[in-house]
């Protein structure tokens, strides 16, 4: 079996996060979501990377688990939610999502991104 070296697996990581970012940029600006081309370019791109790169860190690899996050994360940041809470709401999904128990997090992120409206 070949293995890879740590520079190598941080490579592969990184050319993921590129294709994987441009994915969801995109099916973010094409989304129904209110005043999602108000989204800085730029800003979406690192927003999109950070999300990504904790994921892997956490050990959930799972592009659809990773996708829900990202547009969680973005819908926050769209609704002005603090980085504090931003930042919760990313552990809150990365703890559930280890365990195998994303739809239970959705649901209560979704709950209280509703109550942010």
């Amino acid at each position: 079996m070949i293995e890879f070296t740590k520079e190598q697996e941080m490579r592969d990581m990184r050319q993921e996060c590129r294709v994987w970012t441009g994915l969801m940029v995109e099916a973010w600006y094409w989304s129904n979501y209110a005043h999602a081309t108000d989204y800085l370019p730029t800003t979406l791109v690192l927003d999109l990377q950070e999300v990504y790169f904790r994921c892997r860190h956490s050990g959930v690899d799972n592009a659809s688990s990773i996708s829900l996050l990202g547009f969680l994360v973005l819908r926050a940041k769209m609704l002005r939610c603090s980085e504090v809470d931003v930042n919760s709401i990313v552990e809150y999904f990365l703890t559930y999502a280890q365990i195998g128990k994303i739809n239970y997090a959705q649901t209560w992120i979704e709950i209280y991104l509703e109550e942010v409206i």
